[in-house]
């Protein structure tokens, strides 16, 4: 009889007393989904639905930049 785990089937030949760590893809992508953490990688759509659900956190938000200064204003001191 085959066992459709063999990790657990490991496990029991070797009587250990710990849990499996499961280290698969879903998993990761379960635990991440279950955080409070940002998200690194989402579509302009999904970015739009998280931003509606959470707010937009402070690291996405840019400082407003105030106009380069012309070059003539820079050479000659003035500043308006």
């Amino acid at each position: 009889m085959v066992d459709p785990d063999p990790h657990a089937h490991i496990a029991r030949l070797l009587d250990s007393g710990q849990q499996t760590a499961d280290t698969s893809l879903r998993a990761k992508s379960l635990a991440r989904a279950r955080s409070a953490a940002l998200p690194t990688t989402l579509t302009p759509y999904e970015w739009e639905q998280w931003y509606a659900q959470h707010g937009v956190p402070a690291s996405h938000l840019q400082a407003t930049k105030r106009p380069p200064t012309p070059w003539w204003r820079r050479f000659f001191g003035r500043k308006n």
